[in-house]
């Protein structure tokens, strides 16, 4: 995501707020495909897809209305993450947004009610220091010690110089702080929603006693157990994630958008700037999102951010073998403290 953003001129930038959207767009597509594909081979129809979308998303709109909350604050995440990840050089937005860890388990412990104990405080604390490390480039360290104790002997060349294009590291900085509240709130809000028994809407048709009623009755009562039959509490994931990109569409389209970019949308176009990277930015975050919701749905938030963290280490070491990636001392540091974290919280 840095590279399409800060590696670029400013006039040369593509749009961070239709980015955001077609990510939630690509989203709804692959749900939609789920959930087609989870019909029984012989009775798979696309009417039978809009019927269940029709009672998920609009005679059951109050279970919809509440996916608005965390779409929200996910768009408003969203883009601070673009926004960060232009004005910061890499180490300090990989660093800063593994507070959302932190983040993460407060929101938990505030609106799930979970109870967590001192030792699972002290392994979350380690986690975050220990992905911090992770991350953290060769020789950062040195450079922090050599700039804060005024050693000149640390020439410019040991310092990380990570910073390109047009960056402002105040506007990033507050950006990647807001993105990590945001992150453990919504998160938290989604995770409440998604493991909440959902009710099924009431028909509220007026039915008469002629034969013609009573037969589309029958037909629709047919279809219904139909769908029970086939879209297994499993499947809920999946629509949920269709309620909530439909608000992340609406209001991306209108207060982002629209507000902020609408000018140049005008002038250049919804996909001005548009490379084949930008793509793989955006289908990564959309795989990503559906990811991560599998992952909420079936454990939770703060198990999610272990996990998180584990796959930074391991992709990290096949990077030894693949791109010749030189393990630091730093990095052996931080990944001992997330092994140890981890199993500090399983105790």
């Amino acid at each position: 995501m840095r590279y399409t953003r800060a590696s670029v001129e400013e006039d040369k930038l593509y749009l961070a707020s239709t980015a955001v959207v077609m990510s939630e767009i690509i989203k709804s597509i692959v749900c939609l495909f789920v959930l087609y594909f989870a019909f029984d081979a012989r009775k798979r129809s696309l009417k039978k897809l809009v019927h269940l979308l029709n009672r998920e998303l609009i005679l059951n709109w109050r279970e919809t209305a509440k996916l608005a909350v965390p779409a929200a604050l996910y768009l408003v995440q969203n883009n601070l993450q673009y926004v960060a990840a232009s004005n910061l050089d890499a180490a300090t937005f990989q660093v800063t947004y593994q507070l959302k860890i932190l983040t993460t388990a407060f929101f938990s412990v505030i609106i799930l009610k979970k109870n967590l104990s001192k030792l699972k405080w002290i392994a979350l604390g380690l986690l975050t220091m220990g992905i911090a490390l992770v991350v953290m480039p060769k020789g950062a360290i040195t450079a922090f010690i050599a700039y804060t104790t005024g050693n000149t002997i640390v020439t410019d060349s040991d310092i990380p110089t990570t910073s390109i294009g047009n960056q402002s590291n105040i506007e990033g900085f507050i950006a990647v702080l807001a993105a990590c509240m945001l992150s453990g709130l919504a998160g938290v809000y989604f995770e409440k929603i998604l493991k909440a028994p959902t009710s099924k809407p009431v028909p509220t048709g007026d039915w008469s006693d002629n034969e013609d009623d009573q037969e589309n009755k029958r037909e629709m009562v047919k279809v219904e157990e139909e769908i029970d039959e086939d879209q297994s509490g499993s499947n809920q994931v999946w629509i949920r994630n269709i309620q909530m990109s439909f608000f992340s569409v609406l209001l991306g389209l209108v207060f982002v958008v629209m507000l902020q970019d609408g000018t140049t949308i005008v002038e250049r176009g919804f996909f001005v700037n548009y490379t084949p990277l930008t793509w793989t930015v955006i289908l990564i975050q959309a795989l990503g999102g559906l990811i991560v919701a599998l992952v909420v749905k079936y454990a939770d938030n703060i198990l999610k951010g272990f996990a998180t963290s584990i796959s930074i280490i391991l992709s990290s070491i096949v990077s030894v073998w693949l791109f010749n990636f030189t393990l630091s001392g730093t990095f052996l540091l931080g990944a001992a403290f997330v092994i140890y974290a981890t199993y500090l919280y399983g105790l």
